[in-house]
């Protein structure tokens, strides 16, 4: 048998190999096209997830409280209570409490009974904790006065329920013997402001160009909301009671908020009275919550309505007011301040002052102000101050 040249075996491997290199050229060029369509698919399945929006639970909302269910009311009572005592707020606790009377009638507790209270919870975090746990308990029930809705209680006795101390001034009535001190001197007592406040004009002293209104309205309480006139009243009716337990004679320029007398006129009426000395009693008021503090008015020297001698003397008096004052209540003590501006001074032919007992603009310094404690004290300073007055 013939073996095949060398050339055709060359040749027919040389073949070979060229189908192989097609074989895989082509293998090469599918897989490349099954690669690029196995991406397409994959590129499309995710762009139909994208537009296809994923099914969502719906949450299942919370049951809105029944604001007619008594429980609801209860609690709501509850945290508003305690949103008072942290602020500060007296008429809003005195207004979600009530109590049932001894002939079955509902009544509200006194404010100065509740401002008390309020200082004593600020103090005791113990009493507190069971006063709201009381408040909580079964059978206190929600009243309802109209639209407003408060917590009915069995204990008319606020301040026995939180272990708050009864006011001593009763006690100081009975017990506290009249002295001479005041030896018949007459003091005329102003309670500032009134009711209804005067705009009307009227010269700032005898001969004056300038004028001011009549009676201005006076400030509030703002935590209280209790007006300025009233609180004033309050204390010029309790410090007549300390005069003339101490044997001074007193007149009153107002002993109801129902009057219509301009500062003029009330330092007029005190000269008339043959009063020896007149005593403004006012409360004070600022932009600024935090100042808190009493001080007393007096003309200065330079006067010319009232004169240096008599405006020394007006000076001397506030002194000594301001000093016993604060000495007796603990009140931060602003001094005397000298003012020419005044109607209330620039009108007086009598030693006079304005006291300012401290400011209803301060929660603190306005909640103490309407407690019975805090009334006695301010009396009992302003009085000793007096005394001193005279007995130098």
């Amino acid at each position: 048998m013939k073996k095949p040249s060398n050339a055709r075996v060359n040749v027919l491997i040389l073949v070979v190999v060229l189908l192989v290199l097609v074989m895989g050229v082509v293998a090469v060029i599918g897989y490349g096209k099954v690669r690029e369509q196995m991406a397409a698919n994959a590129q499309e399945k995710q762009q139909e997830a994208e537009l296809t929006p994923e099914p969502t639970e719906t949450p299942t909302p919370e049951p809105t409280p029944d604001p007619s269910d008594p429980e609801v009311q209860k609690s709501e009572l509850v945290e508003s209570i305690e949103t008072a005592v942290e602020s500060n707020d007296v008429q809003s606790l005195g207004e979600a409490i009530r109590y049932t009377a001894e002939d079955g009638s509902i009544a509200a507790y006194e404010q100065e009974d509740v401002a008390a209270v309020m200082l004593h919870l600020k103090k005791s975090e113990d009493d507190y904790t069971a006063f709201i746990e009381t408040i909580k308990a079964d059978e206190v029930t929600v009243g309802e006065d109209g639209d407003v809705k408060y917590l009915l209680l069995s204990n008319e006795n606020l301040r026995k329920m939180t272990n708050t101390e009864e006011p001593a001034q009763s006690v100081v009535a009975e017990e506290v013997t009249p002295t001479p001190a005041g030896n018949g001197k007459m003091i005329a007592i102003d309670a500032g402001h009134q009711g209804q406040g005067n705009s009307e004009q009227e010269p700032i002293g005898p001969g004056a160009s300038q004028t001011k209104a009549k009676v201005a309205s006076g400030t509030s309480g703002r935590t209280t909301g209790v007006p300025e006139y009233q609180l004033n009243l309050d204390v010029s009716l309790k410090l007549k009671e300390e005069l003339i337990n101490r044997g001074y004679q007193v007149y009153m320029i107002r002993e109801t908020n129902e009057v219509n007398i301009s500062n003029a006129e009330r330092a007029q009426l005190a000269a008339e009275s043959g009063a020896d000395i007149l005593v403004r009693i006012h409360a004070n008021g600022s932009d600024n919550t935090s100042v808190a503090g009493a001080l007393t008015m007096a003309p200065s020297v330079n006067n010319s309505f009232v004169g240096a001698d008599l405006a020394a003397q007006c000076q001397k008096l506030s002194q000594d007011v301001i000093t016993a004052y604060c000495a007796s209540t603990g009140a931060n003590n602003q001094g005397v301040y000298q003012t020419d501006d005044m109607s209330g001074l620039n009108w007086c032919t009598i030693p006079a002052t304005i006291v300012e007992m401290g400011y209803m603009t301060n929660p603190d310094e306005d909640t103490k102000m309407q407690t019975a404690e805090y009334q006695n004290l301010i009396v009992q300073g302003i009085a000793n101050g007096i005394d001193q007055y005279f007995a130098s």
